[in-house]
């Protein structure tokens, strides 16, 4: 099942019929869905406070309308980012939710911290739009507009968000990174919360963190999402903050839960909190028990990233955890593994790197390589599911009588076992290592055999390839190819594609693959550079090279050293970046992602080097990139072939003897041919409809794979 297919929403029964009414439709798994739902359910519930100034969700709503209106006067909408540069306050909350409410992103820019942190804040977030009000100061050079603006539309011209479309994005300007947080993985987290904890109406929530954290965006959302009340801190101090304004609800971090525990008066202070949300790292056992001995509130231990849409682990501290307080338990819809450095689960109670997959993750880091070394293809999850990597160490500890299978912290990456692999030669296995060995072993059998549908078909040996990838490979060194490089690979389905693509793994780049019948540049790629051959249209508004124009005959064709490399090429760096049809993120396949797929495929089908692999998927297909590389791990020949019709793909089938293919709904085999035609073949994969597997299990006579 994909993490996207099965997403909880907070609209409820009246908004969705609302939406059929054709009244302001919106999509369910937005922000903006739920509170505009709250806003027309209970107008007059109480949203914000903040000191004199009490707004209910309706006048939130209303002034939200006014302001989203002018926005969108300015071209905010989808896809764009605006900084929001006001304090802490009733009029930040209206801002923020205008953002949401015209399509926008927003980043928020706290004006009490520094011209730098500003300044580098919105280099890193880029925003086109700066949202303030007078006499804030905010960095120059980037449109404003002030919170008073107003325009000529009507709440129904509001285009609103999609759910995969940016909803908000935290910066880190120490890391020099900026995470974008989606719709989809927002409401997802808000909606986990609000069942986790039991938030709703009559419940307040205090906005304290700072504005720069995920903490602030996440305390805001917990209120503004469930029908709370959001409650702006009127104080420095968190005890007399709470003992003023009497809140139900508040997240802190440690040192904060310790402090508070240890007031003389905290049982007093505290009285009125029904729900505490304990973060920022692993929670010492004697903190949470100091906490319940002065409050009576529900303690949860909670873990998450900005890169998880805030909290994706929960663990409600009892008096149990007298030694340790665990990470806890997965959010709805949310994967926790633990894997080793080389990406293969460990078994409950080992130590691993503790990764992330499901619905919450963010889509990314603005502008950086880094989303591809840490949002990594999911080795055991559907071909398009992605995952985060934490750095944190952790095990699953086994079922006992009185606990459950949860997550426990017990270091950093930095610090642990995994340290060395990160910042040296890993000494895992890369793509084609297995390859390489098999172009030694058997230089002169067949590896590729190309069967066009017009044309001679042309064949080259293991050698060969070996050889012609490694020339190629040092060309593209010489062009400063290395790690972390993309390279677009649009070239027919031919021996020169695979030359290209191995070319562009041997010298440390990740492989970017062009569906060639519709050349576009795939949303939010960067490319370093794009190969291709003679007669291919100019597509791409980056530098391009020709590999059938290239001599490569001045290139060494003996193995690469590693000393010839830019830098070393590790296992976690990439070595595919795909881009499924219409997402809106990129999937990235590290050397080690892969190479586990491709152990755990040889373990089902047993490959060997009688084997025939017919490879007739479309060139930049998601899930076509392994059928480019397991038959040569193992010594077999791939039969490169363009998509062909029923009857064609039977002929194909008989004269190459091919033992193994990948069928898909649109490549069914002809009834007629069934008996003589397909009964070498040792290995099917299929996939499509149930109707379609059961046809073609009627047409092979054997069951699919």
């Amino acid at each position: 099942m994909s993490h996207t297919d099965s997403v909880p929403t907070a609209a409820t029964l009246a908004a969705l019929l609302r939406d059929l009414a054709g009244d302001r439709p919106r999509d369910p798994a937005t922000l903006f869905a739920a509170f505009d739902a709250l806003a027309a359910d209970e107008p007059d519930a109480l949203a914000v406070r903040d000191g004199e100034i009490w707004l209910t969700y309706g006048e939130v709503a209303r002034r939200v309308d006014e302001l989203a209106a002018a926005l969108v006067a300015h071209n905010i909408g989808p896809e764009t980012t605006v900084a929001v540069a006001l304090p802490r306050s009733a009029e930040l909350v209206i801002a923020v939710h205008a953002v949401i409410a015209a399509g926008g992103a927003f980043v928020l820019l706290d004006p009490d911290t520094a011209d730098e942190v500003q300044h580098r804040t919105v280099a890193l977030a880029a925003p086109t739009l700066i949202l303030t009000s007078y006499g804030i100061a905010h960095p120059d050079g980037i449109p404003v507009l002030y919170t008073d603006a107003t325009a000529d539309f009507t709440p129904d011209e509001l285009p609103g968000p999609g759910a995969d479309n940016p909803a908000y994005l935290v910066v880190d300007v120490h890391a020099a990174a900026a995470v974008v947080v989606g719709h989809r993985a927002a409401q997802a987290n808000s909606s986990w919360r609000q069942r986790l904890c039991g938030i709703g109406g009559g419940d307040s929530v205090l906005w304290h963190a700072p504005l720069t954290d995920q903490a602030a965006v996440g305390e805001m959302l917990l209120a503004l999402q469930t029908g709370a009340t959001l409650v702006v801190s009127p104080k420095p101090s968190l005890a007399d903050a709470i003992a003023e304004t009497h809140v139900t609800a508040a997240c802190f971090d440690h040192r904060q839960l310790a402090e508070l525990a240890a007031l003389p008066d905290a049982e007093e202070r505290l009285d009125s909190l029904r729900i505490v949300l304990g973060s920022g790292g692993p929670q010492l056992a004697h903190t949470a028990a100091a906490l319940r001995s002065v409050s009576g509130a529900t303690l949860w231990h909670v873990y998450g990233r900005p890169e998880t849409a805030g909290e994706c682990v929960a663990h409600e501290v009892t008096g149990a955890d007298l030694d340790m307080v665990p990470f806890g338990s997965a959010a709805d819809d949310v994967e926790l593994l633990i894997l080793d450095e080389h990406l293969r689960p460990v078994a409950d109670g080992e130590i691993g790197e503790l990764y992330v997959s499901g619905v919450q993750l963010a889509r990314g880091y603005l502008g950086r390589q880094a989303t591809a070394a840490t949002f990594l293809a999911n080795p055991i999850g559907p071909v398009d599911d992605r995952m985060f990597a934490t750095g944190d160490l952790v095990r699953r500890r086994p079922p006992g009588d009185a606990w459950t299978p949860e997550i426990e912290f017990v270091g950093r990456v930095d610090d642990g076992p995994f340290a060395e692999p990160r910042v040296g030669a890993l000494p895992g296995e890369l793509l084609l290592d297995e390859f390489e060995a098999q172009a030694a072993a058997t230089p002169f059998d067949p590896a590729v055999v190309h069967a066009p549908t017009d044309g001679p078909t042309s064949i080259i040996t293991y050698g060969d390839l070996d050889r012609r990838t490694n020339q190629l490979a040092r060309y593209l060194i010489a062009l400063g190819i290395g790690p972390e490089s993309t390279v677009l690979v649009d070239v027919p389905r031919s021996i020169e594609f695979l030359v290209a693509a191995y070319a562009v793994l041997k010298a440390g780049g990740a492989v970017v693959p062009i569906d060639t019948a519709n050349p576009l540049l795939p949303p939010m790629a960067e490319p370093a550079l794009a190969l291709t051959t003679s007669g291919r249209p100019a597509t791409y508004d980056v530098p391009s090279v020709t590999i059938d124009r290239i001599p490569l005959s001045t290139y060494a064709t003996d193995p690469l050293t590693r000393d010839e490399h830019r830098a070393p090429v590790l296992p976690r760096h990439p070595a595919f970046v795909l881009f499924p049809p219409g997402a809106t993120h990129s999937l990235t396949i590290s050397h080690a992602a892969a190479v586990h797929r491709l152990t755990a495929m040889q373990s089902r089908h047993h490959l060997t080097a009688r084997d025939v692999h017919l490879h007739q998927s479309h060139t930049g297909e998601p899930g076509t990139w392994h059928g480019y590389l397991l038959p040569l791990r193992v010594g077999a020949t791939v039969v490169l072939s363009d998509p062909p019709d029923p009857t064609r793909l039977a002929d194909l089938l008989a004269a190459h003897a091919i033992t193994t293919t990948d069928f898909t709904p649109y490549h069914d085999l002809p009834a007629g041919d069934r008996l003589h035609r397909t009964a070498a073949l040792a290995h099917t994969r299929v996939e499509g409809t149930p109707t379609t597997l059961a046809h073609l299990a009627t047409l092979t006579g054997k069951a699919p794979r």
